[in-house]
C-alpha cells in the first residue's frame, strides 16, 4: 500500500471543502463513526476502512444504522480498538472485522506515552490515521479533521435520539474536554510525522490543522464529486432487543440518582 494515497474523513463541515485536485476518487477511504449521517457523498460510496469508536453504550444503534445503509456505501472493512465496540459491532459486521494494528511497538509506545501525559484519549480520526499507518500506507490526506474547533461540530445535525443521549448541545458544544484533548492528538500527529516514515496533508483551508499540517498537493485525475443522498437522520431505535429508549430511560434514573445523592449531601 506504500504507493496508494489514503484520505481519512473526518465528520467535521470542512469535508465540504475540500480543495480542488486534493482527494481523488481512486484514493483508499478512511471513514469514522456516524459518517453515513453525511447528506452527500463527499468522499465517495467505496469505503476501504471504517473505524468505529465512541461511547460502547450507543455502539449497537450506531452499527444498527450502519446497516441500515449497507446498500449505500461500498464497505470493505472495519476496525476498533475499544473491545466494547468491537463486540457490537460482531453482531452484524462480523466477516469485515479487521483487528486494530500499529505499525511498530516503536510508534504504539509513543501514543500511550502521550495518552498517558495528557491523561485523555485520542479521537476516532486519529485512530483512523494511525490505522492507515499501521496498513503501510505512506501518504495520508486528512479531511473533515476539524476537532470540534468551530461552531458546529458536524456535516451533519444530529437527530433527537443522538441529542437525547449525548446532550441537546450535541452539534455546537465543541471538545469533550473530559475524554479528548486536540493537543494529544496534534502531538500524535507529530509523532507520525517526525518517524520520517508517512507523510500527513489536509485537504483544505481554514481547518484546525493549518499550522500543522501542509495542504495536500495537487494531482491530475478524477476527482471525489459530492453527490447528495437520502441520508438517514438519526439512530436506528433497535439493535435486536435493545431499544435505544431503554438507554434513555437509564440515564435519566442516573441523572436523577445523582441529583438525589447530591441534595443528601447538603442537607448533611
Amino acid at each position: 500500500m506504500k504507493g496508494r494515497i489514503a484520505v481519512v474523513g473526518g465528520n467535521g463541515p470542512s469535508l465540504a471543502r475540500i480543495a480542488s485536485g486534493r482527494v481523488l476518487s481512486g484514493d483508499m477511504v478512511f471513514r469514522t463513526n456516524n459518517f453515513f449521517f453525511e447528506p452527500q457523498y463527499f468522499l465517495g460510496r467505496r469505503v476501504d476502512m471504517a473505524v468505529m469508536a465512541g461511547d460502547p453504550r450507543v455502539a449497537p444503534f450506531m452499527f444498527e444504522t450502519l446497516w441500515r445503509c449497507r446498500k449505500d456505501y461500498e464497505l470493505a472493512a472495519w476496525t476498533s480498538h475499544n473491545p466494547a465496540v468491537i463486540r457490537a459491532g460482531r453482531r452484524r459486521f462480523k466477516s469485515l472485522f479487521r483487528p486494530m494494528n500499529y505499525r511498530d511497538a516503536h510508534i504504539e509506545r509513543a501514543v500511550r506515552s502521550l495518552m498517558a501525559r495528557y491523561d485523555r484519549k485520542p479521537m476516532t480520526g486519529t485512530y483512523a490515521v494511525l490505522m492507515a499507518h499501521g496498513m503501510g500506507v505512506n501518504r495520508i490526506v486528512l479531511a473533515g479533521f476539524d476537532m470540534y474547533g468551530g461552531g458546529q461540530r458536524y456535516i451533519y445535525r444530529p437527530g433527537p435520539q443522538c441529542r437525547a443521549l449525548m446532550g441537546q448541545d450535541l452539534g455546537h458544544r465543541g471538545t469533550d474536554e473530559r475524554l479528548h484533548a486536540p493537543d494529544l492528538d496534534r502531538a500524535i500527529l507529530e509523532a507520525l510525522m517526525q518517524r520520517g516514515d508517512v507523510s500527513l496533508w489536509r485537504a483544505s483551508n481554514q481547518t484546525m490543522l493549518d499550522d500543522l499540517l501542509p495542504l495536500a498537493p495537487q494531482r491530475d485525475g478524477a476527482v471525489c464529486a459530492a453527490t447528495p443522498r437520502k441520508a438517514p437522520t438519526d439512530w436506528a431505535l433497535r439493535s435486536g432487543f435493545y431499544d435505544i429508549r431503554m438507554l434513555r430511560a437509564l440515564r435519566h434514573l442516573r441523572g436523577w440518582a445523582g441529583y438525589l445523592d447530591k441534595m443528601r449531601g447538603r442537607q448533611c
